[in-house]
Order: structure tokens, then C-alpha cells, then sequence
């Protein structure tokens, strides 16, 4: 179901979202992890990128090998090395099933309707209050934007450096190695006839690959997320500035107030002598008719969001359940380099978990606003009609809006609130058996 908005918010002007310095930095990032939808942003029939292919099917090889290992090492390594190759691979499912999201039609869809409709910038030019409202948000993005970019880098850099310098120290890039030391890897894998130890530069060079894809594809689809939700907060507000801004009538309004005593109290009765007359009912009837046109088009498209990024970001609560229990094990075991290494990927697991949660928790609780700003539009005034057009409205908006888990649950603060307590009960549960 797609609602035009055009007649109530659009303005004349021709507009470029991607002349937005942060909208041109999202499309280099998806176009560097095949995120980018191509055919659909240019008008071409859907395609799918070779590069998209590959990303799938490296990831892929990469979870056989990482299998492989477990079966081949199980009962030769320590609990610190498989609880590094159980995350790797909680890590490399979620980023083949990433990889696979933007080979869907549907994701192009979405990321046009979102371009080309639901933008703020398309709505800036309607007064000064949703102006300066795209402007704030603008600037939100810009710096969360390049929170994210900071984020993915230090990613890479903080998986992979720490054991690189560790072989480096040992002499592993030496022509003549050392004999008996122990190689760290930033992901360990092994194939038939392929074991990293005997290939230590091209295996760190495909770790670092590895790491950027998955870094980087994980981060991008998040930020893609969290800029939508932060366009879908912009239409709240210009909604409940709408609401609050509703005209009353121009004639001077009298009022008779009748009252009672009762059992509960005093209850007071209004008479409405000067209501609008029948050209302010009309202009009414319209304000009316689009504030529901604009509370459907974004029920719409958050709902569109939930169907088609839920199962999404279903993975990515299985993701936190898993990977952070076992991370904070590995914090914790006290190996070499432990901290450093494994101390900046729990916190960006943490803020990624708290950045979503918080920032569609925020969608739910701004439209629980709605439905008092619908109650204390002047209704009173309104002819009969337009008063029962104003219940239908007050009926559509007691239900906050939420983007959901495939409609399991809501994404927001309660949920990461439960993924921690349960988190930190694997915890526990690991240390035990790790004692």
C-alpha cells in the first residue's frame, strides 16, 4: 500500500538526496559491500551484482572452513581459540545473510521509496518548522554517519593488528621461522591441504579482506537502518506539529459551561455557541484528510521495514545472545593480547545493540504522543462529520508505531534489556564450565 503525500507535503522544487555529504557517503559504503541497488536507483530491471555473488560465496567457503577446523582441532586447542572461531562464525552467518538482503527486489524498493519519498528533504520546503526539523536531523545523520565510518575502521583495525603484531614478534614473516611458537589469527579457518600456519602472509591478507567485508556490510546496513528510523522520527514530529497547530475559528468562540456534582467529583459540560463555519469546515475536513494520509504513509513504510529488515534484525538479537556471552569469556581468560584485541569489538557489539534498540525505541515513543495531540486539536468546533473524522484519526493512533522482529517482538530499549539479562546469564553459565 503506498500513500502519495505529494499534494500535502511535497514542494515544487527539484530535489538531490544524495547531494547530502552524508547520502554520498552511504552510497560509497554500500557500493564497496555490493549493497549498493544499482538497477534500481537508475530505473533498470532488478540484477544482481557478480560482486554480491562473490561476497556470498566467500562468506560461504568461509563457514566450511571454519566447520572444518572445529572437527580437525576441537581437542587441540584451547577454549580462548574456539570461542574465537564460535564468534568468527556467528559473525560470518550474519554477514552472508546481510550479503544476501540486497540481491532481493524488495530491498532496491525500499531504498527508493526511502530516496525518493520518505526523505525529509523532500518535505523541508513545507514551513519553517519542518525545515529546521530536516536540518537537525540532517546533522544528526552527518555525525552518526561518521560515527559508524569510525566504528567499521576501528573494527578492522582493532581485530586484526593485534594478532598480526603478536606473529610478527615471533618472527612468523621471517624467511626462517622460529621453531615451536604458537601463530595467533584474526580468523581461523582450515581447508583440505590448506592450514594457515603454512601460510601466514596470504592468510593474514584474506583475514583483513574478511574483516573489512564483515565490518563494514554489518555497519552499513545498520546505518542504512538507523538513518530510515531517524526520516521516520521526522514525519512524527511534523505529524504532532500539524496536530498542534490545528486553526480554530476565526469568529470569537463563546462558551457556556454547565456543571454538576456527582459522586466523582465535578463534571463540567461545554456548549459551543461559535463553531467554524462551512469554508473553515472544509479547510478542516482537508487538514484532517491529510494528517491520516500522513499517519498511514508512515505506518506504512515502518511496517514495510519490519517485513522485509526483520528477520534481520532477528539475526542480529541471536547474533548478541550468542557472541556476547562468548566475548566477554574471551575478555576474561587472561591470553596475551586478549584485552586489546577482543575489549573493542565487545564494545561495538554493545553500542550496536544499544544504537538500534535506542533509536527505534524512540519511534514508538514519540508516536505514543499522537493520540493526546489528536485529542486536543479543537474538535468541539468541528462540524459533525469532521468531529467523527477526528475519532477515526484518534482511533488510528492509539497504537504507537513499531518496527518488529518479524513480529515476534519490538525493537527497543525492553528487548536489549532482556538480551542482556540473558547475556549475562550464558556468561555465568560458560564460566562455570570453564572453571
Amino acid at each position: 500500500m503506498h500513500i502519495n503525500l505529494s499534494m500535502y507535503l511535497h514542494s515544487s522544487r527539484e530535489v538531490d538526496v544524495f547531494s547530502l555529504n552524508y547520502m554520498k557517503l552511504v552510497r560509497v559504503l554500500l557500493k564497496t559491500v555490493g549493497a549498493w541497488p544499482e538497477d534500481i536507483m537508475v530505473g533498470r530491471p532488478h540484477r544482481i551484482q557478480i560482486y554480491t555473488v562473490y561476497l556470498i560465496f566467500e562468506t560461504s567457503i568461509l563457514i566450511v572452513g571454519e566447520f572444518f577446523f572445529i572437527l580437525n582441532k576441537f581437542s587441540q586447542v584451547s577454549f580462548f581459540i574456539l570461542g574465537d572461531v564460535y564468534i568468527a562464525m556467528t559473525l560470518s552467518f550474519v554477514t552472508v545473510y546481510r550479503a544476501i538482503l540486497p540481491t532481493l527486489k524488495r530491498y532496491g524498493l525500499i531504498f527508493k521509496e526511502f530516496t525518493d519519498n520518505v526523505h525529509l528533504i523532500h518535505y523541508k520546503h513545507k514551513n519553517e518548522y519542518s525545515e529546521a526539523l530536516a536540518k537537525k536531523i540532517d546533522k544528526l545523520s552527518y555525525y552518526f554517519s561518521l560515527f559508524i565510518l569510525g566504528q567499521m575502521v576501528s573494527g578492522v583495525v582493532s581485530f586484526n593488528i593485534p594478532p598480526s603484531y603478536n606473529n610478527y614478534r615471533k618472527g612468523a614473516f621471517r624467511k626462517v621461522r622460529p621453531e615451536n611458537i604458537t601463530l595467533q589469527f584474526s580468523v581461523h579457518y582450515m581447508f583440505p591441504g590448506f592450514e594457515q600456519e603454512n601460510n601466514v602472509i596470504i592468510s593474514t591478507l584474506i583475514n583483513i579482506f574478511l574483516s573489512y567485508i564483515c565490518a563494514f556490510l554489518i555497519c552499513t546496513l545498520d546505518l542504512f537502518l538507523c538513518l530510515m528510523v531517524f526520516q521516520i522520527i521526522g514525519h512524527i514530529k511534523i505529524l504532532e506539529h500539524s496536530l498542534k497547530n490545528f486553526p480554530t475559528p476565526q469568529g470569537k468562540a463563546e462558551r457556556i459551561g454547565l456543571r454538576r456534582e456527582s459522586r466523582l467529583g465535578t463534571q463540567t459540560f461545554i456548549e459551543v455557541e461559535n463553531a467554524f463555519n462551512d469554508d473553515e469546515n472544509e479547510t478542516i475536513r482537508e487538514r484532517i484528510k491529510a494528517c491520516v494520509q500522513h499517519h498511514l504513509f508512515i505506518v506504512n513504510f515502518a511496517e514495510n521495514m519490519s517485513h522485509f529488515f526483520g528477520p534481520l534484525l532477528v539475526f542480529n538479537y541471536m547474533y548478541h545472545l550468542i557472541s556476547l556471552s562468548l566475548l566477554l569469556m574471551e575478555c576474561l581468560q587472561g591470553e596475551p593480547g586478549a584485552y586489546t584485541r577482543y575489549g573493542p569489538l565487545t564494545l561495538m557489539t554493545l553500542t550496536q545493540l544499544m544504537q538500534l534498540s535506542v533509536t527505534f525505541e524512540i519511534v514508538g515513543s514519540e508516536s505514543e504522543k499522537l493520540k493526546d495531540e489528536v485529542y486536543y486539536v479543537p474538535w468541539e468546533y468541528m462540524s459533525m462529520s469532521n468531529q467523527k473524522s477526528v475519532g477515526i484519526l484518534l482511533q488510528r493512533v492509539q497504537t504507537p508505531i513499531h518496527v518488529t522482529a518479524m513480529g515476534v517482538t519490538d525493537v527497543g530499549v525492553q528487548t536489549m534489556g532482556r538480551i542482556l539479562k540473558t547475556t549475562f546469564s550464558y556468561f555465568t553459565l560458560l564460566q562455570s564450565l570453564n572453571v
